[in-house]
């Protein structure tokens, strides 16, 4: 039993901020969760009392997180996940059938979350999806016997039966739509002249992502080195560069509801693309389970559409 219980936000108010963080726009937030824009407002402005601060300001006409809204809203992800996660878990316990995947937060949330209402149809509704998300260092050695399908770069000993691969690594530049206005001239006039624009970059390199120097490597790298913004996850990151912080390397297959949405846009057209595919694999357990196949077909089909 909890005593002396501190206010806690209602979870329809979180789903409201959340979804607006996301977009960084009310109207598709309520398009999205089916509701009033002016209902998502009231979430907000509710939110913003109960905490004495500003969630959102208005930068050039544009909706953008504040420094406390950006807190917040990695603080809600994370709450999200673990309540799906504990749902999961307890229904399964219950006697329902479940499929568990294991990925990092990046994958989890910017991978395998915008195709999850497609992957339950196709595995039926009478299986439980859990997604559990760990550190790539943790991921490389998992070793879970309750775990059936595990993303990564690495498909080392095994089988060809047993793995597909989920996506291609291409990656492009991104930023927000008035970042892109307000250096358009800079922009159009090719990476050579970027040299003095805000860049952001992933400080802890996850397994197989690309860099800024390799990125370059294709393309007219600015004669003065660019100023990096570090970042040890790729979704804040993300969020950084919806906002209108800088530059940003824009992974296709995991930035696509972000260009989607029209809170980040393409710097260049052409994505580059590097040999390092990323795998969804079955694990020992999932070999032998029929749901953890369908699954694999789902994200073999999925790549190749």
């Amino acid at each position: 039993m909890i005593r002396h219980r501190q206010w806690i936000p209602s979870t329809s108010a979180l789903l409201a901020f959340e979804c607006a963080a996301r977009h960084c726009n009310f109207s598709r937030a309520a398009e999205e969760l089916n509701t009033s824009q002016s209902a998502i407002s009231r979430h907000i402005a509710g939110l913003e009392a109960r905490l004495d601060t500003r969630l959102f300001d208005r930068h050039k006409k544009r909706l953008r997180l504040t420094a406390e809204g950006e807190q917040f809203h990695r603080a809600v992800v994370a709450s999200l996940e673990g309540l799906q996660s504990a749902a999961a878990a307890i229904a399964h316990a219950a006697g329902g059938g479940q499929l568990t995947l294991a990925c990092t937060h990046e994958v989890s949330h910017l991978f395998v979350l915008p195709r999850f209402e497609a992957l339950q149809d196709a595995v039926g509704e009478n299986t439980t999806v859990r997604v559990m998300t760990f550190d790539y260092d943790t991921l490389e050695a998992m070793s879970d016997p309750q775990v059936d399908l595990i993303f990564g770069y690495q498909a080392t000993g095994v089988e060809p039966d047993d793995y597909v691969v989920a996506a291609r690594e291409a990656v492009m530049p991104v930023c927000s739509p008035g970042f892109a206005e307000a250096h358009r001239e800079t922009l159009d006039a090719g990476p050579a002249a970027w040299g003095d624009l805000p860049f952001l970059d992933l400080t802890k390199l996850n397994r197989g992502w690309s860099t800024w120097g390799e990125w370059f490597d294709h393309c007219d790298a600015p004669p003065t080195p660019p100023r990096y913004t570090g970042f040890e996850n790729y979704v804040y990151l993300l969020e950084a560069a919806a906002a209108g912080r800088g530059l940003a390397l824009g992974w296709l297959g995991m930035v696509d509801r972000y260009i989607d949405a029209g809170t980040l846009v393409p710097v260049i057209d052409a994505p580059v693309a590097f040999n390092r595919p990323f795998y969804a694999l079955l694990t020992r357990r999932g070999r032998d389970r029929p749901v953890a196949r369908q699954c694999l077909a789902f994200f073999d089909e999925t790549a190749a559409a």
